[in-house]
């Protein structure tokens, strides 16, 4: 846990409140709806039975030990979107918001701990993602703003993952990784001399406390050219709380104590499978996914007012300022509802290049925003094409090839219609949809890859210097 405490000099007291009043909104992992890294994007995230580096971090601990050597890697991932959100109203209050577009940079690192033909395979990896813009970023609005649910603020946050994979038996692996998160607590504290027209006390004291997701994985690989695996990801989501103390010199005293979560994701069980065709050297991948929307929380912010003071008691207004912040006063029912998400990949081997296909589909948790909140989202649909390329290191540093991924990705939003129950409603009738274009591209190196012709070339020379023995 990290703590800091700072004497103000020049904070705004209305820049820290408005933050402690922005309420929480579900949303998704960056990973779980763009994907981990080119590769993953290429076969629209079908990856829980092919990752075979630290990519199976996320999509299937398990698989960790299917790799045989150690692997360094990193990515850079950029969304745009081209969704919107139109209202029958020419000006609906509150506007609608866009989402926003997203970079990410991860880094990873796969390495075993046995040697390849150890009859129990031990792996180890980590993984960090890093948003470009912000490293903890919390974009939520009030329920009755219309946006994107499902797009907010997930790219902007910092996330490591770590694991462990572990093969108790020749062909059945299991693995344990967990990702870290950040949640903000901290307080305000003011006192305002109204005389003298100064702050007589400004400070300002937070912690960012870890948050911890685990994710437990299996995986099979008894009959040859077939993996099989079964995931699970705990959920996750930030919390924020930032109390405000205001004292008014002889006046009042103001406490505002608000706490919020954003960025949740929910459990997840996904059931993965893997075959390899050698003849053809084609792989192809199904992922299906349940995710349990039925359990997101109540999104509301909760936020407390007290008001104290002898003056306001004396005049009788201290338990007519005691009320409820603004959204207190009414709670959101989500009513989402668990979806199975089906992914399906597949890779064609053409010497050193690797073409990659996909398609999958999201339903939308959310129902149809008839009155009140404005939580909008829709059925996504993600075709997915790719390519990686091997290359041999020009300056003969590198003893094995370098290999470059290139994705690109169409995720496509049917129109969907949100009818007002009243027509008295501010915003009135919307509809949403569009499209968000998802690109990507990364660089690997795998070491201790001994090539054929090196092995080759060894037993011959072993041949000639002892002829005899060989034969």
């Amino acid at each position: 846990m990290l703590r800091l405490g700072v004497h103000a000099s020049g904070v705004s007291l209305t820049a820290f409140a408005l933050l402690c009043f922005r309420p929480s909104s579900a949303e998704a992992s960056f990973f779980d709806v763009y994907g981990f890294n080119p590769r993953a994007l290429s076969m629209a995230g079908a990856q829980g039975s092919v990752a075979d580096d630290f990519t199976a971090l996320y999509y299937n601990p398990g698989a960790l030990t299917a790799g045989d050597r150690a692997v360094f890697g990193f990515a850079l991932t950029l969304s745009r979107n081209a969704l919107f959100i139109d209202s029958a109203r020419a000006n609906p209050t509150p506007t609608p918001r866009d989402p926003p577009n997203a970079t990410t940079i991860t880094v990873g690192g796969h390495f075993p701990l046995t040697k390849p033909n150890a009859a129990r395979r031990v792996a180890l990896a980590f993984a960090v993602a890093v948003p470009t813009g912000s490293l903890l970023a919390g974009r939520a609005f009030d329920p009755a703003i219309p946006h994107w649910t499902m797009y907010e603020a997930l790219p902007e946050r910092l996330v490591a993952i770590v694991g462990l994979g572990f093969e108790p038996f020749p062909g059945i692996s299991i693995g344990a990784s967990a990702q870290f998160l950040a949640s903000l607590f901290g307080s305000l504290d003011y006192e305002l001399d109204i005389v003298a027209g100064r702050f007589t006390r400004k400070t300002v004291s937070f912690d960012i406390e870890p948050r911890l997701a685990p994710i437990l994985g299996l995986e099979t690989r008894l009959v040859p050219g077939l993996r099989a695996g079964f995931s699970w990801r705990g959920t996750i989501q930030t919390d924020v709380g930032i109390p405000v103390v205001l004292d008014l010199t002889g006046l009042a005293r103001l406490n505002v104590s608000t706490d919020f979560s954003v960025q949740y994701t929910p459990h997840e069980l996904t059931w993965s499978f893997a075959y390899r065709v050698p003849k053809l050297e084609l792989l192809l991948a199904v992922d299906l996914t349940y995710a349990l929307w039925a359990s997101a929380p109540d999104p509301s912010t909760t936020s407390i007012i007290d008001v104290t003071g002898e003056l306001l008691d004396a005049a009788g207004l201290g338990d007519a300022l005691d009320a409820p912040a603004p959204g207190q006063e009414r709670r959101v029912e989500l009513a989402y509802r668990s979806v199975l998400v089906p992914r399906f990949g597949i890779e064609k081997e053409l010497g050193p290049v690797a073409v990659r296909g996909g398609y999958s589909v999201r339903p939308s948790p959310s129902p149809v925003q008839t009155s009140g909140a404005n939580y909008l989202d829709g059925t996504s649909h993600q075709l997915a094409l790719g390519a990686s390329l091997r290359l041999e290191d020009p300056f003969g540093l590198l003893e094995n090839p370098m290999v470059f991924d290139l994705s690109g990705n169409w995720y496509f939003h049917p129109t969907r219609r949100h009818p007002k129950s009243s027509v008295a409603d501010p915003v009135g009738d919307l509809e949403a949809g569009g499209s968000i274009f998802v690109f990507g591209l990364g660089f690997r190196y795998a070491y201790g890859e001994v090539r054929l012709e090196t092995k080759v070339d060894e037993v011959s020379a072993q041949g000639s210097e002892n002829g005899r023995e060989l034969r």
